[in-house]
Parts: C-alpha cells; structure tokens; sequence
C-alpha cells in the first residue's frame, strides 16, 4: 500500500544545525577545449582523489565524461568520451565512476586525478539514472515501470516495482540515489512523486506535494552527509530540503540564487552541494564556511 505523506514544514533542531543560508562559493563553466557543441550539464558527481576534490559532469552535447580538479594551486581539466549522450553519474568509491550512456551502456571511469576509461558494459536497456548501491550492486533507472538492480557486469540481479501513484501518467523515474540507509530514493518527473524504495522493492515512502509545494519538474535528488535530502526542481527553478523520510522542511535555493533549470545533484565530504545548470555547476556551502576549491 502506498504511503503518503502531507509536506508540512518539519525544520528541526538538526535541520537548524545544517544552517540558515547556502551560499554560492564558486561557479564552474566545464566549457572546454574540443567542445563542438554549447556544454549542458546533466549530473555531477564528486571524488577526493589524492588529496584533491575532483568533479565529473556528464556533458549531454559533447558525448563526454569531464574532471574538473585543483592540484598545487593550478587548474585542471580532462575528459573521457563515451560516443553517445551520457545521462547520470554513479558515485562507486573514492575514484570511481559510472555513468549511463545512450543507448543501452553503462561506462565506468576512474579519477587518478585525470578521467580514465576502465570498461564499457553492455545493458538490456537504455538507463537514466544510476545509484550505487553496495560494492557489487548499482540501481538503475529506465522508462520502465521497474527499476533494475544490476551486478558489476551490468547483468539483472531483480527489478523492483516503482510504486502505483493511482495517476493515469507514465513514471518517469530519472534520477536517483542511494539513501544514508541502503535504500533507493527516486526523483520521478511522470508522475512528479518522490519516493523511498528497498532494495527489496519495499516503498519505504512515497509524496506528491501539493499546493503551493507541488512539484513541477523534478530532476537531481542527492543526500547529505546527516542523511538529508536534497531534490532540484527544474520548473520551479528551487532546490527543496527534505528529512531523511521525505518530510519537506524548506526551500534551501531559488531563482534568487541563481537556480535556473537545476538538473542533477551531488554533495562532497564537507556537505558542500553542486547544482547543474545548463553549462555549468554552481557550488555552495554553508557559511560561514571555509572555500574548498574544485577549479
């Protein structure tokens, strides 16, 4: 049965402790050499690589993977090409990535702090989004009404059922991520619901806001280092803050921020929080905070 909540404001002592205000501490064009095309960036993620912070976008138009690091004070960037569009980034250890390419790959790719390719797996079918899940396990997202548990060969272990929303709309279950807890939080823009799903396929929670809080375009959903949810709304142009069990306590960023049309999103080791936009990634910690350089 599916279970709904109502997002009433829940700001609690420890959502206070995350701070009042996120500020933007740098901004990151991943325009590079070579570039055929106007960069737009889908999905981000973060690495710590020998010291370094090490930051790898999916660059839609120029069929690329991008690391974008500092190292001794100088600026640095690489790319792996993936042929066709690469989609969402999976954070798989402290140095590696995947990334759902078009059609019907996953690409995994390592920062040693340059972007190396380490092997192309060939899927069943196309994913969107990807989440890591356990050393040897990656969710994955499809137009499906599933969502595909995979091995590191890229072969089903089991699919779990997206939840019945009771809507006559197709789910679209793009971005996801891993909960603090093991399980699979999904971002759906079809049905516009947020939801909590087992590995098991148990739904753990499901919410469409309404009213004023009633999601438009849902895309990037990430979570912090406390468990925290973070979901870009594309439409509204906001980030929205939820509890660990998908309770709304506010919105973190808007417009104002210079949030236009978020797409995916990432947090690093020092819960600073990267939003993609359409080419580049705005980055932006809690102040006051010390800067943590990227490039």
């Amino acid at each position: 049965m599916l279970h709904r909540h109502r997002w009433s404001s829940q700001i609690t002592p420890q959502h206070r402790k995350m701070g009042s205000k996120y500020e933007c501490v740098e901004s990151i064009n991943i325009r590079t050499d070579g570039d055929t095309e106007t960069p737009e960036v889908v999905d981000v993620a973060v690495l710590s690589v020998k010291g370094s912070l090490v930051m790898v976008v999916s660059d839609h138009n120029n069929n690329c993977l991008k690391s974008f690091y500092t190292k001794d004070g100088r600026k640095y960037n690489t790319k792996v090409m993936t042929k066709e569009k690469p989609l969402g980034l999976a954070k798989l250890s402290s140095n590696r990535i995947a990334a759902a390419v078009s059609p019907n790959r996953i690409v995994l790719v390592e920062a040693t702090p340059d972007l190396q390719l380490l092997s192309v797996l060939e899927t069943c079918r196309q994913y969107r989004g990807l989440a890591a899940l356990t050393d040897l396990t990656i969710a994955a997202a499809s137009l499906t009404f599933s969502i595909d548990i995979l091995d590191m060969d890229g072969c089903v272990l089991r699919s779990v059922s997206v939840p019945d929303t009771g809507q006559e709309i197709v789910p679209i279950p793009y971005y996801i991520c891993a909960s603090q807890t093991g399980n699979i939080l999904v971002s759906d823009y079809g049905s516009k619901f947020v939801y909590c799903l087992s590995p098991d396929g148990e739904v753990v929670f499901a919410d469409m806001p309404r009213g004023e809080r009633s999601l438009q375009h849902p895309r990037g959903i990430t979570v912090t280092n406390s468990g925290d949810i973070f979901l870009a709304d594309w439409g509204a142009n906001v980030i929205i803050h939820l509890s660990e069990d998908g309770q709304f306590v506010r919105h973190v960023l808007s417009i104002k921020d210079g949030i236009i049309k978020p797409y995916g999103l990432c947090v690093d080791d020092q819960d600073q929080l990267y939003v993609c936009l359409k080419g580049e990634v705005k980055v932006f910690g809690r102040g006051p905070m010390n800067r943590v350089d990227v490039m």
